[in-house]
């Protein structure tokens, strides 16, 4: 039968198995179906996600898909490539060096298509500045964290404001005030601006800007976008979303979908390569390949390299360097699932005793007292004798050291000879030996 802190120790184990058991088929439900992810993610597999998209064309012959989780600048394909941006924040924000190395790729043979997230209507001036401020400073933080920089500037910065306050006394109140107005910070207008690229300083570069038609509650959500050429084998008309539209085109764009006379999504030639850009991204989601699924259009999309890439890294899913990461990539988890088990095992050596416990001593304090060499002699006589044979082993002793004493031993032979004489149960050894001892010194 076990014992009972062995018992304990294995219900708890047991308890704790189950619970990490059960943490990890709610994580693994979680993520399989992708609701964790943004919009439009590619790891997506709800409506709003477009791992449909990626799991087809992973599937068809001849492309090949894959996804992204590094910087553009670290991506480094080995020739042209298709790069899907899916779900783009219209308020997103490119660094320069993200930017040149956009269009290095598609220059030397790669496409881009980028679809933006469904906006409803025009956001205010206020908040079109904040929407730029707070892409600005997230793109920053994210540039910076990538790169391992070491953020010094800030406190530098702090220290010049201060400089600038005993200067100039209520100058940098007017000025945070009317920063803080237009939706920006000292950061994002000082050293942001220098990194970063909005969207809208992004587009004048590829010729074009954005605007939005006007809002209208009864058909922001159920527009309708046409094909511009409808001898171009697309389909004539498809669902729209979005109140985003591009308007300022340069002649190289070609439109492929206007919505209410507004072109919705564009195509053009850009060195040996191609830019799309589409206002709408519900085109390409989970929901519409079920529902409203567009084949044509997504083969003009994909009309580009057979390596396709979905960008994951805009969606703030990216590869993370560390020891979980080196582990993967080296398949080392049975290594460390031995490290788990090994440290089970000696935590189980440490807590539970294979031997049984040793009986604890009368004295209660654990303090051991010594003894004399006589009591462990009396100790080793009590062990090899007898007691009823004790008396005649103590009087051939006593004849064998004194054998020139006839009359002691007449004496001694007498008592011995009564005490002999009498019933096994009238015997007194102790006595007999008294009386022996008492008449030896008689004598003497």
């Amino acid at each position: 039968m076990l014992r009972k802190p062995l018992l304990l120790l294995m219900l708890a184990l047991l308890l704790a198995g189950a619970f990490v058991a059960g943490v990890a088929q709610l994580f693994a439900l979680r993520y399989e179906k992708g609701d964790v992810y943004p919009p439009y993610s590619s790891l997506r597999a709800d409506p709003l996600g477009a791992k449909g998209l990626y799991d087809a064309l992973g599937q068809l012959p001849g492309l090949d898909a894959q996804r992204n989780y590094k910087p553009l600048p670290k991506l480094k394909p080995a020739g042209p490539i298709t790069l899907m941006y899916a779900g783009v924040p219209r308020y997103a924000a490119w660094d320069e060096e993200e930017l040149l190395d956009l269009n290095t790729l598609m220059h030397s043979g790669s496409r881009a298509i980028i679809t933006f997230n469904p906006i409803e209507r025009s956001p205010g001036e206020q908040e079109q500045r904040r929407l730029d401020a707070d892409a600005r400073r997230k793109k920053k933080e994210k540039t910076e964290k990538a790169k391992g920089e070491k953020l010094g500037g800030k406190n530098r910065k702090t220290a010049d404001a201060k400089d600038d306050d005993k200067k100039e006394p209520g100058t940098k109140g007017k000025n945070a005030r009317k920063k803080a107005k237009d939706g920006e910070s000292d950061e994002d207008s000082d050293e942001g601006a220098k990194t970063t690229v909005n969207f809208d300083e992004a587009v004048k570069r590829w010729g074009f800007a954005f605007d939005f038609l006007p809002a209208d509650e009864q058909k922001a959500f159920h527009r309708i976008a046409v094909a511009s050429d409808r001898s171009g084998g697309l389909e004539p008309e498809i669902s729209w979303h979005t109140a985003l539209y591009f308007k300022d085109l340069k002649p190289e764009w070609k439109v492929l979908y206007t919505c209410e006379n507004h072109p919705v999504i564009i195509e053009r030639k850009l060195g040996k390569g191609s830019l799309v850009f589409s206002a709408d991204s519900f085109l390409i989601s989970n929901e519409a390949l079920r529902t409203d699924r567009l084949p044509h259009l997504l083969a003009r999309f994909f009309d580009g390299p057979p390596q396709v890439i979905f960008d994951e890294e805009h969606h703030d899913v990216r590869e993370e360097p560390g020891m979980a990461t080196l582990a993967r990539k080296y398949h080392l988890q049975s290594v460390v699932a031995g490290l788990i088990l090994l440290t089970a095992l000696f935590v189980w050596k440490n807590a539970v005793r294979f031997l049984p416990a040793r009986k604890s001593g009368a004295d209660e304090s654990g303090v051991v007292a010594g003894k004399e060499s006589s009591e462990g002699y009396v100790n080793l006589l009590r062990r090899a004798i007898k007691p009823a044979e004790i008396l005649g082993i103590c009087v051939g002793e006593w004849r064998k050291a004194f054998p020139n004493r006839p009359r002691e031993m007449a004496r001694i032979d007498e008592i011995f000879g009564q005490e002999q004489a009498r019933p096994s149960r009238e015997r007194n050894t102790v006595a007999a030996y008294q009386t022996i001892c008492q008449s030896l010194t008689r004598q003497r």
